[in-house]
């Protein structure tokens, strides 16, 4: 009975084998594959088994819930720019102008990057859309950890002296943090459980093997391999390369071209008085007047400002744009303003103007004019009274925090 039962197994599995194999088990001839540790019948390829996804809770599961969380947080990036009540595309600008005044390399690439807008936005969106789809579905997942993390480092770079202030500052900024959620993807190998990436190399494993099971030549895979410390030290220099290109960016662009000292224009000299006061209807901080027409010429502008004094730790605060590179405060000529009490400023990027106005003083410059048209001004200092003091109003409100100087 038993010698029955062995012979009848015998005989299933020789029919389940291919004819090669067949050939192999009656020469009593097996080949180890080296890489796989796959035991087969001489001259018949090994091919491994496609992987079966979430076939266990283990380490790779654990990265790429990871992966996955972070394609959650690219999502509400998303969100955030195709919601219209969020004004992404209107606001983009004047958001880009607002690190103009702190950038470590000066405001050049703040200027560059409003003044084309429509491309960076544009380009923002579609990334942060690619993003979003790679981490949630777990496709071109390596492509996605690598550009994710040159895309932070060349942000990382832009916005030291703005986020990143040493000493001084108060937080460690976003971009840090996804530098080291995309190193940890790299190593750990994220994409292998749960992803889109893993289905298609099932798919192209099972084709492979169907393909070799009836005889016919099938591809044979890539024998090209990244060890994790080798996909470790790209990931590395990548990112160290992009943190420079954005140094490099910050620091080669020119800023707008500042008004230049010498020999006045010809003609009068014109005054404009400006007041920073409290608007009673809804306790916002308002340049009165906000919009003013100035003749082409030398222009001298004095700012009352009768807000409270504010501390702005992360201002360097010099002043640009003006006669000599300087204002009066106080009736005293000053060229970089203490970031102690900065409570607005006055700046008009298309000239490269920054002016910095403390609470309770009296602020005086002189600038020159040489062009008929309009100039748009901003006050960058966090004088917002939402949770960020940056985005929130009266920032950017046109009639408070921003207007036109219109030029004739």
């Amino acid at each position: 009975m038993k010698l029955r039962r062995w012979v009848r197994g015998a005989i299933l599995r020789t029919n389940r084998m291919a004819p090669a194999d067949v050939g192999a088990a009656v020469s009593g001839k097996t080949t180890v594959d080296p890489q796989s540790n796959l035991m087969t019948a001489a001259g018949a390829p090994a091919t491994p088994p496609p992987e079966k996804p979430g076939s266990s809770w283990n380490g790779r599961n654990a990265i790429d819930l990871l992966r996955i969380g972070a394609g959650i947080v690219w999502l509400l990036n998303l969100i955030f720019i195709v919601n219209p009540q969020n004004q992404f595309w209107s606001k983009f600008s004047t958001t880009a102008l607002s690190y103009a005044p702190t950038t470590l390399g000066g405001p050049g690439l703040a200027q560059y990057v409003a003044a084309h807008s429509t491309f960076f936005a544009w380009s923002i969106a579609l990334f942060t859309g690619y993003m979003a789809v790679a981490l949630l579905l777990g496709f071109t997942t390596r492509i996605a950890c690598f550009t994710g993390s040159f895309f932070s480092a060349v942000l990382l770079a832009t916005q030291f002296g703005t986020t990143y202030l040493f000493p001084g500052g108060t937080d460690v900024g976003a971009h840090p943090l996804y530098l080291l959620v995309y190193g940890v993807l790299v190593v750990g190998g994220a994409g292998r459980s749960l992803s889109a990436d893993l289905w298609l190399r099932n798919i192209l494993a099972s084709r492979r093997a169907r393909q070799i099971a009836v005889g016919r030549p099938a591809p044979h895979p890539s024998t090209f391999v990244l060890t994790p410390r080798t996909l470790f030290a790209y990931f590395v220099v990548g990112t160290l390369l992009s943190l420079g290109v954005g140094f490099g960016l910050v620091f080669v662009l020119p800023s707008a071209p500042a008004a230049a000292s010498g020999t006045p224009p010809v003609g009068p000299v014109h005054f404009v008085n400006l007041t920073v006061a409290i608007d009673p209807a809804n306790g916002w901080p308002q340049y009165s007047p906000a919009n003013f027409t100035v003749p082409v010429g030398r222009v001298v502008i004095t700012i009352f400002d009768n807000d409270m004094p504010v501390s702005w730790s992360s201002c360097p605060c010099p002043v640009r744009g003006t006669i000599d590179g300087l204002e009066l405060l106080n009736g005293t000529p000053i060229g970089n303003v203490p970031g102690t009490n900065v409570a607005h400023t006055f700046n008009i990027p298309a000239i490269g103007l920054q002016i910095l106005s403390p609470g309770q003083s009296v602020v005086q410059f002189t600038v020159d004019l040489t062009r008929a048209g309009e100039l748009i001004w901003y006050c960058f200092a966090p004088c917002g009274t939402g949770p960020n003091p940056y985005n929130s109003a009266p920032m950017n409100v046109p009639g408070y925090m921003t207007g036109t100087v219109t030029v004739t």
